[in-house]
C-alpha cells in the first residue's frame, strides 16, 4: 500500500511580518506550508472524513440498494454493475491517504502536547473511516499500515479489523473524556469542539459496528449510550453554495454530473411516493414530506431543491440521532422480544411525527404522520402486517424497512442489505438492478493490487460475499 503522506492544504490570511534580509524565504509558498500543528491539521482530516462518507462511496452503495438510478455516462456502468478496479482507486485513498495516514500524524503531534481530547477525537475519524472500509471491503490493512517496517501491509481479517475499530473506539473515548486538552474550538468542523456529543457518536459508531457483525447485546448496550438528542447528531456541515464547498451529492448531481442519477424504478421511491402501488403508508403513517424532502417530479429526480436532503447547504449525515433509535429498535427486540422492539419502534415514530430529519421546508401540518403502533398492528391482516407474516417477523420487518428508507443517500443501507440478506422473511427485499444478486462488496482497487504484494489471492470478485456477510 504506497501511499504518499498528503500535506493538508490550508489558506493562510494575515500580513507577513518584516524580515531581516529583503530576500528572506522569497522561494517559501505560505499556502504551502510543509508542516503544520495538530489543531491547523485537524479541519482537513474531518473534510476527508466527510468526503468519504458522503461523496463517490456514498453514491455508489445508494446505485446498489435501490436508492437511486445511473441514467448517464459512469453512473449507467455503476447502474449495471459494470465497474473494475480502477473505479475504486479514489474511495481507497481518501480511506488511507487522506484520513487514516492524516489523523495519525495529527494524533502523534496531539500527543506530543498532551492534547488527550485531539487525540481522542483523531481515533474517532480514523474509527469512523477504517469501519468503513471493513464494511465495504471486507478484508483490509490495518495494523501494519503506514509503519515503514512493513512495506507490504497485511489485510487484517474483517472481523479482527471490526474488533479494532472498537479497541480504538473505547480509547478515542477515554480521551475524549479527558481533562487535558488545548482548545481547538476554531478550528474544529462540526461540534466546535465540544466533546459530549462526538463522545455519544463514538458510542453509536461502536452500536454500528456491533450491529455489522450480529453482536446485538454489545450494540444495545453501546447504543444506550450513543446519540440522544437531534441536536447531537454528527452532521457534515456545507455552508456555501459555491463548487467544491457544497453537499457532494448535490456538486455531483446539479453541477458536475447533472442528471446523472434520478430516482426512476428505484425501490425507495416505490416504498415513499403516495401514489406508488407499493406504497407502505397507513392509517398511522404519512409519508408525503419524507417523499418530498428526497424526491422531486414525476421521474423522479433526486431532490436538489432549497432545503431538500441533496440540496448544496444540506448537512449530510455521518452518524445520527435517527440510526441510534433504529438500533435500539432492532437490537431490543432481537433480544428482549416484540413489547421491547415495539417501544422502541414508537420511540422512532414519535421522532418522526415532529418532523425527524426531513428539513421543515417540506413540513406542513397535514403531509407527515407516524402514529404509534399497537400489537394488532402486526397479526395477520393488520396494517403494519401486509405481507401476513407472523407479529415477531412483522416487526422485525418494519423495523428494517424502517432503517432502510431512514438510510436513503448513506452507505448504512448497503451493509443493512447484505447484512440481512439470508433472513428472507424479514430483509429489505430490493431487486438487482441486473442480474440475479446485488453486488457484495466494493472491489480492491488497482493501486493497491499494483503496490501491495500482500493483497488477498484470489482477489474477491464483486459478488463474493465479505466475511461476515457469508
Amino acid at each position: 500500500m504506497k501511499i504518499k503522506f498528503v500535506i493538508i492544504v490550508l489558506l493562510l490570511t494575515g500580513a507577513l511580518g518584516s524580515c531581516k534580509k529583503m530576500v528572506e524565504g522569497i522561494n517559501d509558498n505560505p499556502n504551502l506550508p510543509t508542516d503544520a500543528d495538530a489543531p491547523t491539521m485537524l479541519p482537513g482530516v474531518e473534510t476527508a472524513d466527510m468526503i468519504l462518507q458522503g461523496g463517490d462511496v456514498a453514491r455508489t452503495a445508494s446505485t446498489w440498494s435501490g436508492y437511486c438510478t445511473g441514467e448517464l455516462l459512469q453512473s449507467t456502468q455503476i447502474q449495471q454493475y459494470n465497474v473494475i478496479a480502477s473505479n475504486f482507486n479514489a474511495s481507497w485513498f481518501l480511506v488511507y491517504g487522506a484520513v487514516l495516514k492524516n489523523a495519525r500524524i495529527m494524533r502523534g503531534k496531539a500527543l506530543s502536547v498532551n492534547n488527550l481530547r485531539l487525540v481522542g477525537l483523531g481515533q474517532l475519524l480514523e474509527a469512523h473511516a477504517i469501519g468503513t472500509a471493513a464494511d465495504l471491503w471486507g478484508d483490509i490493512p490495518f495494523t501494519q499500515a503506514f509503519n515503514t517496517q512493513y512495506p507490504a501491509p497485511v489485510y487484517d481479517a474483517q472481523a479482527s479489523a471490526y474488533k479494532s475499530v472498537q479497541t480504538l473506539l473505547d480509547s478515542s473515548i477515554t480521551n475524549m473524556s479527558s481533562a487535558s486538552f488545548t482548545d481547538f474550538s476554531t478550528q474544529e468542523v462540526f461540534f466546535a469542539g465540544k466533546m459530549p456529543p462526538f463522545i455519544q457518536a463514538a458510542y453509536t459508531l461502536k452500536a454500528r459496528n456491533y450491529l455489522h457483525t450480529r453482536n446485538y447485546d454489545l450494540a444495545l448496550a453501546a447504543a444506550k449510550n450513543g446519540i440522544n438528542a437531534a441536536a447531537n447528531s454528527w452532521l457534515a456541515p456545507y455552508p456555501a453554495t459555491t463548487k467544491g464547498n457544497t453537499n457532494p451529492w448535490y456538486q455531483y448531481q446539479a453541477i458536475d454530473r447533472a442528471g446523472s442519477l434520478d430516482g426512476k424504478g428505484a425501490y425507495a421511491v416505490g416504498l415513499l411516493n403516495p401514489a406508488s402501488a407499493s406504497y407502505r403508508g397507513n392509517s398511522k403513517t404519512n409519508e408525503t414530506a419524507r417523499y418530498n424532502y428526497l424526491y422531486s417530479g414525476a421521474v423522479p429526480a433526486l431532490n436538489v431543491a432549497v432545503g431538500a436532503f441533496f440540496y448544496s447547504k444540506t448537512s449530510f449525515p455521518m452518524v445520527s440521532y435517527a440510526e441510534n433509535l433504529l438500533i435500539l429498535a432492532e437490537c431490543d427486540f432481537r433480544l428482549n422480544g416484540f413489547a421491547a422492539g415495539l417501544s422502541r419502534l414508537n420511540d422512532y415514530r414519535a421522532y418522526m411525527t415532529t418532523g425527524g430529519y426531513i428539513g421543515s421546508t417540506f413540513l406542513t401540518a397535514t403531509n407527515h404522520n407516524y402514529d404509534a403502533y399497537i400489537a394488532a398492528d402486526f397479526n395477520a391482516g393488520g396494517i403494519a402486517n401486509k405481507k401476513s407474516l407472523s407479529p415477531d417477523n412483522a416487526l422485525l420487518a418494519n423495523i428494517l424497512e424502517e432503517r432502510y428508507l431512514t438510510f436513503v443517500g448513506q452507505i448504512e443501507g448497503f451493509n443493512d442489505i447484505r447484512r440481512t440478506q439470508k433472513e428472507s422473511a424479514v430483509t429489505v427485499s430490493v431487486p438487482p438492478n441486473t442480474g440475479s444478486q446485488i453486488p457484495q462488496r466494493f472491489l480492491y482497487p488497482q493501486s493497491e493490487v499494483d503496490g501491495n504484494s500482500s493483497v488477498p489471492k484470489p482477489i474477491p470478485a464483486l459478488f463474493t460475499a465479505t466475511p461476515v456477510n457469508q
